[in-house]
């Protein structure tokens, strides 16, 4: 004959189980309420910061800077300025061409403040030019990273001839962590083939003559709108020939949005020149045209065409440096 069960022994057993699992589950979730919040590593797809080195007076800088230079449009005394100063935002120092207005810039210097939650400040030069191609040359920089060299070269350059630039280059001297560097920033003329390539080949004794202003400073940055598709071009000979070569590099690179519907990418005008026999050092490898016609006004049917009437024709182009080694000149 069968044995019989003993009454409750399994369902005792049962509950003792549901209890352990119970415990287990609460003990899980007190754990993970309480445990500190994972950091962004690599795999998490995260961007990882790198420390901070701390600077005499305690001031802490990040390892690198980005440095732009941004034809930022016609930028009047009413220009409606949000959207630019969200895009400066996004870097440490930013030369501008085509500032037409000083109350249109001191508005989107403190909107690129309000942007950032960090205070800037301004190197200007006097205004370049005559006519509808007179402008400010400007760079905006971010002053709890960047500051600009009490005594360092500054000034509009000296051009022998009335005629060799439609806007003589502007140049003001940084310095960022351990990094000090020079830049040069141009707009060079849109009076046709000839005279560009003229304006483009006269740049080789710009740079030869704000070097040669310090010769302990051999960090220069030449950079604003060229107006000379692709840094290939002839035009740009003699700068190689000093043994500068083009920052902004690559396949199917655009810097400028096209004026038709079926055309968003137009001309490779912008770009960023270093001699990397001593600037090679500080670059990090790391560059890009800022894509700003893929962020903005991304509901119409043609966004690059809003883009370039409302904000620019021109995108951002960048270069990431390192503020942290010692500085090699």
């Amino acid at each position: 004959m069968a044995r019989r069960k003993p009454k409750g022994k399994g369902k005792g057993i049962g509950g003792i189980l549901v209890f352990a699992v119970l415990l287990v589950l609460i003990a899980l979730a007190i754990w993970a309420w309480t445990r500190p919040p994972k950091q962004p590593t690599e795999t998490t797809g995260a961007p990882v910061a790198k420390t901070a080195e701390a600077l005499p007076g305690g001031t802490a800088t990040p390892a690198t800077i980005k440095i732009a230079s941004w034809n930022i449009l016609n930028l009047g005394k009413d220009t409606p300025v949000d959207e630019r100063a969200e895009i400066i935002a996004q870097f440490d120092v930013v030369a501008l061409q085509e500032v037409e207005s000083t109350e249109g810039l001191e508005r989107l210097r403190k909107r690129v403040e309000q942007v950032s939650g960090a205070p800037w400040g301004e190197a200007v030069s006097p205004k370049t030019g005559s006519g509808n191609a007179a402008e400010y040359y400007v760079f905006l920089y971010r002053t709890d990273r960047v500051s600009e060299v009490p005594g360092g070269a500054r000034g509009v350059y000296p051009e022998a001839s009335a005629t060799d630039f439609s806007r003589e280059p502007f140049f003001a001297t940084f310095k960022a962590g351990n990094f000090d560097f020079t830049m040069v920033t141009v707009h060079v003329t849109f009076a046709g083939g000839s005279a560009i390539s003229k304006e483009v080949g006269r740049l080789a004794d710009v740079w030869t003559y704000v070097q040669n202003l310090d010769s302990k400073e051999n960090d220069v940055l030449l950079m604003g709108d060229f107006n000379r598709d692709k840094p290939t071009h002839p035009a740009f000979s003699k700068l190689r020939a000093l043994g500068l070569t083009n920052v902004i590099a690559g396949d199917g690179v655009f810097t400028t949005l096209g004026s038709k519907a079926n055309h968003v990418g137009a001309n490779w005008y912008d770009n960023i020149w270093i001699d990397r026999q001593y600037t090679a050092h500080e670059f990090t490898g790391r560059f890009g045209v800022d894509p700003i016609h893929l962020r903005y006004y991304q509901n119409s049917e043609h966004p690059h065409l809003e883009v370039r009437k409302r904000i620019s024709d021109h995108c951002p182009v960048w270069a990431e440096f390192d503020v942290s080694k010692k500085d090699d000149d």
